[in-house]
């Protein structure tokens, strides 16, 4: 039994605070309708010689709704309605049954009418008040003498009765407030009790006098009307100046929020003050710009405040301006025609009410200023609150016009939204990226929740990106990267969306409706551009495919799903020929279940023998003839062909295959090499590099695998090159440097590749064994185009040259490099100027002299 407690909370706080919220408001209802029926209707009333018609009495408790009592504690404010005057007066002159009654008709009435409440909070006021008032007349008839009715006793007992109603009340607004929040203590209650225990007493205490009186001698209470009128204009006068001297300085606390800090901070700070002024839930300051745009800041209550964001549609503040009146004010809520548009965007924006100052000086209109969502028990805004809240446009409007925060603003906004355009954006192909991407077709997915127009996904692979980009280089493929782009736009209607995964992988998202039909139309102007040829600059050309899959969404897809599927159907494309579509379907799949891990795939290539070496001429820039050639691994996949270094190497790295790669190109090359020879003694024997990874270069094995494979290819060592990275150099200093004095010592050279992209430093320059540094292709790539380039590609070739390294310049694409590597004083040259990667009988040709040109893209003889 002792655990049935803590399973019933468990099961109670597994509701919504709205779900708590009706079931205490339904208990509270029944308690009363029960107390009514069975006890309160029952109770006998005082006898009274004076008789008040009952709708009279429901006037009286909805005027004491109505005149609400604002009292002001050091910083808080409080405000008391007078029902309970009314029911002190009602216990003493009326019916305990039609004084319930009347308390729940009055008191329902200045809800609905003046306050505007409904729904949950309007069955919550009713449904406490009718509790209270059945225990207040219970209270008392059991505490009042049934005949004469004007002693203390009955006096006390009025008053208990009344306490009792108000502790009623303070219970189910406790019990509420425990309901909706669980972090509200206990001692909440006791604040709430000892704030309006002590005005609900003052405020029986007159009801009492004004029952008394008008039971013995009615003519009397006129002499009560003009006391009331003056205090009630002493209070009104009094606090009018309070609200005065606090809007003042609520005035000069918000607006000097503006001239302080950054624009953001500044803008949240002011908002928020502006939101606790007017006790509204939201608060927001909309800027037009000259050029047509609109910029909102905004704070709501409970939430990250929000700053310097673009509206999607501006026409909407642009309306609400035109709307204004001509004060520059205006509310909405109250039936004037001027006050359609702001319910109108009150609507749009989710706001029960609101009110807008228009933020305008001599020499233009700044925007808006917007309070919507009035907190508390009051209706809604106030003419106060519209003449305070132009009072804040102005000042607002005036610190715009001195430029002060307007600058800040415009700056501030485009930084950002540059920021989040990089941030969303693909910077090769200005198309959207991954993140834009998921998030536009999760949005996509959300609206078809709700009108049934699913959407479709296309998942868009390359076929012979690769080749492109290894034979022409990456310039070259970044050209068909941007003009497969532009194309892929071209086919989509303006609510659909490209993006670029990444690579040479891209998706379309087509909203619904779509059908197999309609995407099939997508397919052909998709293929229609593929088969037209990119040009790529210098007199090239190429044409590339796509292999295509296709998931069509319904009821039971999520975002991840959807691309899941689209891609499943794009390697389905693939398997099936390549330059193909295939829609996803259930089991598609399965087929690619089959396939082996890229690890287990690497080494079943090596062990079949699927790996190749290539080679590409080093030219020597004096002479112009190839003075040796770099070894290069190459994949020959059985399905998907060629597959260069860059998409298995960083594989091999991980899974150590890289080492028995790289013996296979270190004894191929040997073997090559020693088949290079002149026909001339003068010329000197061509040289051999080879690139050395980090894993070869830390393996103590190294220095044997080289010294097999030169005694096997019975080759020279000179001319032999290793290649080593300068990250390679600095991964691990002492291992390198025992490498690279065992290498030496065999006699073969080291070279470093990429030189200036890593550690670049002179002290390791000093420290390693060294005979050849190899140009980064991106300081190439500037030449002549960036002086930066050019200064650095010097500075290298003369720490070389003081050195005695020779110098080699990496991915000489152009003429134009090539004059410029030539004229700085590199020794040798490598890139597609001169020759793409060829195989060992090619390059046989060129090292012996078969080849008497390396110039034009490829070996000429």
């Amino acid at each position: 039994m002792t655990d049935s407690h803590p399973v019933a909370r468990s099961s109670l706080f597994r509701l919504t605070a709205d779900q708590r919220v009706t079931l205490l408001v339904a208990a509270v209802a029944a308690a009363a309708v029960t107390l009514f029926v069975i006890v309160v209707r029952d109770l006998p009333g005082l006898y009274t010689p004076l008789s008040v018609p009952w709708p009279l009495w429901v006037a009286a408790f909805a005027a004491g709704e109505i005149l609400v009592v604002h009292v002001h504690l050091r910083r808080d404010s409080h405000s008391f309605s007078l029902t309970d005057l009314t029911l002190v007066a009602g216990l003493y002159l009326l019916e305990p049954a039609a004084l319930v009654t009347a308390q729940v008709v009055g008191t329902g009435l200045a809800l609905v009418l003046h306050r505007r409440q409904s729904g949950l909070k309007l069955a919550f006021n009713v449904a406490q008040y009718a509790l209270g008032g059945c225990l207040a007349t219970i209270a008392f008839a059991a505490l009042a003498r049934a005949a004469a009715w004007s002693g203390p006793w009955d006096w006390a007992a009025a008053l208990t009765a009344v306490a009792v109603a108000t502790l009623t009340a303070d219970l189910c607004i406790f019990a509420a407030m425990r309901l909706s929040d669980g972090s509200v203590y206990a001692r909440e209650l006791f604040r709430i009790i000892a704030t309006s225990l002590p005005f609900t007493l003052g405020v029986a205490t007159v009801g009492l006098l004004v029952a008394r009186t008008a039971a013995h001698d009615p003519t009397a209470l006129v002499l009560l009307v003009a006391p009331a009128v003056l205090s009630a204009a002493a209070y009104r006068a009094y606090t009018r100046a309070r609200e005065q001297q606090d809007n003042l300085r609520l005035l000069h606390e918000t607006t000097s929020l503006l001239y302080t800090g950054d624009a953001d901070t500044a803008l949240g700070q002011f908002l928020a003050s502006v939101r606790g002024a007017f006790s509204a839930g939201v608060a927001e300051l909309v800027l037009l710009g000259e050029d047509g745009t609109a910029t909102m800041s905004r704070s709501r209550d409970g939430q990250e405040p929000v700053a310097l964001a673009l509206l999607e549609d501006p026409q909407q503040a642009t309306r609400l301006v035109d709307c204004a009146t001509a004060t520059g004010t205006f509310t909405t809520r109250t039936g004037a025609a001027r006050g359609q548009a702001l319910d109108r965007y009150s609507a749009d924006r989710g706001f029960k009410d609101a009110m807008v100052s228009v933020l305008r000086t001599e020499d233009r209109t700044h925007g808006l200023l917007l309070v919507g969502d009035r907190l508390g028990d009051v209706a809604t805004f106030s003419r106060n609150d519209l003449a305070l809240l132009e009072t804040f446009a102005r000042h607002v409007a005036t610190s715009l016009e001195r430029g002060r925060l307007e600058h800040d603003l415009r700056q501030v906004t485009e930084l950002k939204e540059n920021l989040r355009h990089q941030a969303m954006h693909d910077a090769l192909t200005g198309l959207p990226n991954r993140t834009l991407f998921l998030d536009r077709t999760e949005h996509a997915l959300a609206l078809a929740g709700r009108n049934g127009l699913w959407p479709a996904v296309l998942y868009i692979d390359l076929d012979g990106f690769k080749p492109v980009n290894d034979t022409y280089g990456h310039e070259a493929g970044d050209v068909l990267l941007r003009a497969f782009a532009e194309r892929l736009h071209s086919c989509l209607r303006a609510a659909d969306t490209a993006a670029r995964l990444g690579g040479d992988e891209f998706a379309v998202l087509l909203h619904g409706p779509i059908d197999e039909a309609g995407v099939h139309q997508v397919l052909g102007r998709i293929r229609a551009q593929l088969d037209l040829p990119i040009d790529l600059g210098a007199g090239r050309v190429a044409t590339v495919g796509a292999s295509i899959g296709v998931a069509i969404a319904d009821a039971a897809t999520d975002v991840d799903t959807l691309i899941q599927h689209a891609d499943v159907a794009m390697y389905a494309a693939k398997r099936g020929g390549r330059g193909i579509s295939t829609f996803y379907e259930p089991g598609l799949a399965e087929g690619g279940e089959d396939r082996p891990d890229p690890g287990a795939e690497l080494a079943a290539g090596l062990t079949r023998g699927e790996f190749t070496v290539v080679y590409q001429p080093l030219v020597d820039l004096r002479t112009g003839h190839a003075a040796g050639a770099e070894a290069l691994v190459r994949w020959q996949h059985p399905t998907d062909g060629f597959r260069p270094p860059d998409t298995f190497i960083p594989l091999a790295e991980e899974t150590g295959l890289i080492t028995e790669i790289g013996a296979l190109v270190l004894r191929d090359a040997c073997r090559q090499a020693a088949r290079w020879t002149r026909p001339d003694a003068v010329s000197p024997a061509p040289m051999v590099t080879v690139n050395l990874s980090a894993r070869q270069v830390t393996d103590p094995r190294i220095v044997d695998q080289v010294r097999d494979a030169l005694t096997e290819a019975d080759l020279d060592p000179c001319r032999l090159v290793l290649e080593i990275t300068e990250t390679v150099l600095m991964q691990d200093r002492e291992a390198a440097t025992r490498t690279l004095v065992g290498l030496k010592e065999l006699g073969v050279r080291i070279a470093i590749d990429d030189f200036g992209t890593g550690y670049s430093s002179l002290a390791y320059l000093c420290r390693f064994p060294l005979d050849m540094l190899k140009v980064a292709r991106e300081f190439v790539d500037g030449l002549g185009r960036d002086t930066n380039a050019d200064v650095v590609t010097r500075a290298v070739v003369d720490l070389a040259g003081a050195l005695g390294l020779l110098t080699v310049a990496e991915g000489v694409e152009t003429p134009h490099q090539h004059e410029h590597v030539a004229e700085l004083g590199c020794d040798l040259a490598q890139g597609y100027l001169f020759s793409r990667p060829v195989d060992a009988e090619t390059v046989l040709a060129v090292m012996t002299g078969g080849v008497t040109s390396v110039r034009g893209g490829v070996p000429t003889a």
